[in-house]
């Protein structure tokens, strides 16, 4: 990782790549040189409530990228590069592993711009996200726990961690 991108990070901003755009339920998956594959479709009942892929220059604990959420109105699509501000997290137990999604908005979006934590969210929001959480993978294999939900700085936090 770049000074740049640590210093970006160390600030709660970080780049994400969208693979899943707001609502759809298909999931794609970038390769290494950007190339945007099908993967699958998701089984469970609803579709992404915002835009989903990966922070650049982060990892996760699954040994992949680490994972974000990009709240926002309108889905972009697959391959999208957006600077993002960090709000908060989740702490999922994915199976045997326990995983961290960030929660983000654009930074270039003025609808976001209220939004500083994850407490900023109504609650009946946060209480859709659980379950979103819950459920994505309903159909697939492993069962997921919502274990913990990260403010802004645990998220920031995990972020430094994967970078």
């Amino acid at each position: 990782m770049t000074h740049t991108s640590r210093q970006r990070h160390r600030s709660g901003s970080c780049d994400v790549v969208v693979e899943i755009p707001r609502g759809s339920r298909n999931k794609y998956e970038a390769s290494d040189d950007g190339t945007i594959w099908f993967d699958r479709r998701l089984g469970g009942p609803a579709g992404f409530p915002g835009d989903y892929g990966y922070v650049i220059g982060a990892d996760g604990e699954d040994g992949d990228a680490l994972d974000a959420l990009v709240l926002i109105d309108e889905p972009t699509f697959p391959g999208v590069h957006m600077p993002c501000r960090v709000i908060g997290g989740y702490r999922l137990q994915v199976g045997e592993i326990v995983e961290t999604k960030l929660v983000a908005v654009p930074e270039r979006d003025h609808h976001g711009d209220h939004l500083r934590d994850l407490a900023d969210l109504p609650p009946a929001f946060v209480e859709e996200l659980d379950a979103f959480f819950t459920a994505y993978r309903m159909l697939e294999g492993p069962t997921v726990e919502v274990l913990e939900h990260l403010d802004r700085d645990g998220a920031v936090e995990a972020l430094l961690a994967g970078g």
